[in-house]
């Protein structure tokens, strides 16, 4: 009982997760949930009993918990330069949906309680950002990079990787490919030198 139990709450997050994602707090109901579950909507009460915001709360989490991870294992396997480094922050965004940290933070978070909003803001800043700033400056400290803002920079380079998916949509490129074409300009900036 208890895997068919967990089972349900995982395609639950699942689902939750991926139109999150794709349409934002606000524009995603639990209506919209159960249809693609094919379940009723008052179903989704006995997993999430706080509701959408709940749900939300809990698939954000989960979402950028994992970013993290794959984050922090990517650069662990990159090699000390900053160009591999880079090459591997961008590869991971590449490889999964994008995040749209602009979204979370200008629209999803301010629909949601302040507890939360503080919380999954902090979270964000944790599992999105930190990693890059952390792995930009052990690159300064090497010697590699110039005297950047650090949040700046991992914001910048966060809000290029989310590019890319944007790119590849209106190239029909694969994100992938592109990432070849966002490092030169993140390593040498516009002006190429």
């Amino acid at each position: 009982m208890v895997s068919t139990i967990s089972a349900a709450r995982e395609r639950v997050q699942a689902a939750a997760e991926r139109l999150f994602a794709e349409r934002g707090y606000k524009a995603v109901t639990l209506r919209d949930i159960a249809q693609e579950l094919g379940i009723r909507q008052a179903s989704l009460y006995y997993h999430f009993p706080g509701g959408k915001e709940e749900l939300y709360v809990t698939v954000t989490e989960r979402g950028l918990q994992a970013h993290r991870e794959g984050l922090e294992q990517a650069i662990a396997g990159a090699g000390e330069s900053l160009e591999a480094g880079l090459r591997a922050v961008l590869q991971w965004f590449a490889s999964h949906p994008p995040v749209d940290l602009a979204r979370m933070l200008l629209a999803d978070f301010p629909a949601i309680s302040e507890e939360h909003r503080k919380r999954l803001t902090e979270l964000a800043l944790d599992c999105l950002v930190r990693p890059i700033e952390n792995f930009l400056q052990g690159a300064r400290k090497r010697g590699e990079g110039g005297a950047v803002d650090t949040r700046f920079a991992a914001l910048a380079i966060l809000s290029a990787a989310e590019a890319i998916h944007a790119n590849a949509r209106l190239t029909g490129k694969e994100p992938s490919e592109l990432v070849e074409t966002a490092l030169p300009v993140l390593l040498k900036g516009l002006a190429g030198s």
